[in-house]
């Protein structure tokens, strides 16, 4: 099977086109592994001199072939069993690499340049059942992580002892930070360190924790969405009380989400929707400006925190 196809610029080694024939599941759920495992192939790259080159990795060969026509460096991870049939389809890619030169060449980084290149490729991989059939990368993470990480090399003793002491007080402040945003960040950093220790058993436990938090913010972020928009209509239709309502659910769904001043703020607006008689015209306008930019200042708020 093949797992993965990777295009590279020769020179800066800057990845132009990816496809991996995994589930978009497990491409998400496995998200750092990928990357580690893309991070990996483009130090391949670098480091290979012949125009045609293999690597065993684990179970799999990652193969690499300069195309010196574009200047690229296509890369291959493939099961071992298939190498022979990834050989012969091979010249088959470059062909179409070579029919595409100005992709590669003067590509000004629009994806839908792609879309004909990303068919062609698609279409002459699934014209070989038997490349398509086979397990998924992901099955055998530990193994394939262990593999690359010898290939890297032993870290000195005093980076190791940094990164362990690094980690355990990163893995403190995830134990007891509240907030889900900040919780994600650390659990992305912890994903870092266990893997520049090659430490394959904490990098798939942080990543299986970081996905179930990427999926708590997907959430919160839906249930904040429907609170916003039962805010803005009833507001449309004067209905304060009802607008109050949901503003307030929408500020007990923000916590440990956000910073606990910025709650304080909208529960105040909240109360205003309650109790308009109390403030004046001017006022109230204003208040329902603020709330008409909650969504705004929402989303920036989050985008800086992750």
């Amino acid at each position: 099977m093949i797992q993965a196809l990777y295009i590279f610029q020769s020179e800066s080694k800057d990845l132009l086109y990816n496809k991996s024939f995994q589930s978009d599941e497990k491409l998400e759920m496995f998200d750092s592994f990928f990357t580690a495992l893309q991070t990996f192939v483009s130090e391949l790259t670098e480091s290979s001199t012949e125009s045609l080159n293999t690597i065993e990795l684990g179970e799999y060969f990652v193969v690499i072939n300069r195309v010196s026509e574009v200047l690229t460096d296509l890369v291959i991870i493939t099961d071992k069993e298939d190498i022979k049939e990834v050989q012969k389809l091979i010249p088959k890619i470059i062909t179409i690499i070579l029919n595409h030169q100005e992709l590669f060449v003067n590509w000004d980084r629009k994806p839908e340049k792609l879309e004909i290149f990303d068919l062609k490729i698609i279409q002459l991989i699934l014209s070989d059942k038997k490349l398509l059939d086979g397990s998924s990368l992901t099955s055998n993470q530990s193994t394939i992580l262990k593999s690359i990480w010898e290939q890297k090399g032993a870290l000195s003793e005093q980076l190791r002892e940094d990164l362990l002491n690094k980690r355990e007080e990163l893995s403190v402040s995830y134990l007891t930070e509240q907030n889900i945003m900040k919780k994600y960040v650390i659990s992305k950093n912890l994903i870092e360190i266990s893997e520049k220790l090659h430490d394959d058993e904490k990098f798939i436990e942080y990543q299986t924790e970081s996905k179930s938090l990427k999926d708590e913010i997907k959430d919160r972020n839906l249930r904040l969405q429907y609170y916003l928009e039962k805010v803005k209509e009833s507001i449309e239709y004067s209905k304060y009380a009802e607008a109050y309502s949901y503003l307030y659910s929408f500020c007990i769904k923000l916590e440990n989400f956000v910073d606990p001043n910025i709650i304080d703020k909208y529960k105040t607006l909240a109360k205003i929707l309650l109790n308009k008689n109390k403030v004046s015209r001017e006022e109230f306008k204003d208040v329902l400006r603020d709330i008409s930019m909650i969504e705004q200042d929402l989303n920036l708020h989050l985008s800086l925190n992750l």
